[in-house]
């Protein structure tokens, strides 16, 4: 999927078929073969994952936008299922085309290739850990950073963050879920752990701020249910894995479309 709107893909027969779907019907199933990514051409898809025999409503992806490109890209089955939410036209292409695209298109090679060495990334951090080996600690740098303050807002979490919230001076800054007895501790550590319980909303490693030379932003790369930055829904079954902060107030809501895990971001 592209981190930003990308022009459609070309009409002709060779480069895909164009389909419509009525609202609830389904365009991908969880657990199925990725063999086809989806361009939304018009419209609104719904991303859902079944937990056990509870079905979440994890996000959206809107026209525009791609979806399910990474069980494509790696061979892997769906990860969720895709619903039509409305009305939806889109194009459905196979592999091949779908790298001619990404050929076409800088900004979503630079996208996928992000979420790609991020994955790498993590998977070497659990190498290392598994190997009993210390991470390296990040780099504090120099750079004056701006007064950034995480606040509840939601009453469960009320007892987990403090009414006024938590200063964060060190990035990255990590949020995820509290392990239970038995499982196993995330790779890269994690700042704030909080509890939940099963079915589970949070994962282990859910979300990272991260300061970049752009700034800050927020990243999900691993989580299961993903992560909404400002409306703006994060993981690998969404278009996007990180979406810069805004001065100011920002929503971060983890684990799903009506998660309780539901937080203001302050950015001074």
């Amino acid at each position: 999927m592209s981190s930003v709107a990308v022009p459609s893909p070309g009409r002709g027969n060779e480069e895909g078929v164009e389909r419509h779907f009525e609202p609830g019907a389904i365009i991908f199933a969880q657990g199925e073969p990725s063999e086809q990514v989806g361009f939304l051409l018009e419209g609104e898809v719904e991303v859902v994952r079944l937990l056990g025999r509870r079905e979440l409503v994890v996000g959206l992806v809107r026209a525009g936008e791609y979806v399910g490109e990474m069980g494509v890209i790696e061979g892997r089955p769906r990860s969720a299922s895709v619903r039509a939410r409305t009305p939806v036209l889109v194009r459905l292409l196979d592999r091949r085309h779908f790298l001619e695209e990404i050929s076409r298109h800088p900004e979503l090679a630079r996208e996928l290739l992000l979420r790609l060495s991020e994955r790498l990334r993590r998977a070497d951090d659990r190498v290392v850990q598994l190997s009993g080996q210390q991470l390296p600690a990040p780099d504090a740098g120099e750079e004056e950073l701006p007064a950034v303050r995480l606040l509840p807002a939601a009453a469960e979490l009320e007892g987990q963050i403090p009414a006024e919230g938590l200063v964060i001076t060190r990035f990255p800054f990590t949020v995820g879920r509290r392990p239970d007895r038995g499982e196993r501790a995330p790779a890269t550590a994690v700042d704030l752990a909080l509890r939940d319980t099963r079915p589970y909303r949070l994962s282990r490693h859910h979300f990272t701020i991260l300061r970049t030379d752009r700034g800050l932003v927020v990243s999900d790369t691993a989580s299961k249910l993903g992560t909404a930055v400002n409306g703006t829904f994060l993981g690998e079954d969404f278009p996007r894995s990180r979406v810069p902060l805004r001065r100011g107030e920002n929503e971060i809501v983890a684990g799903g479309l009506h998660s309780p895990f539901r937080f203001r971001l302050v950015v001074a």
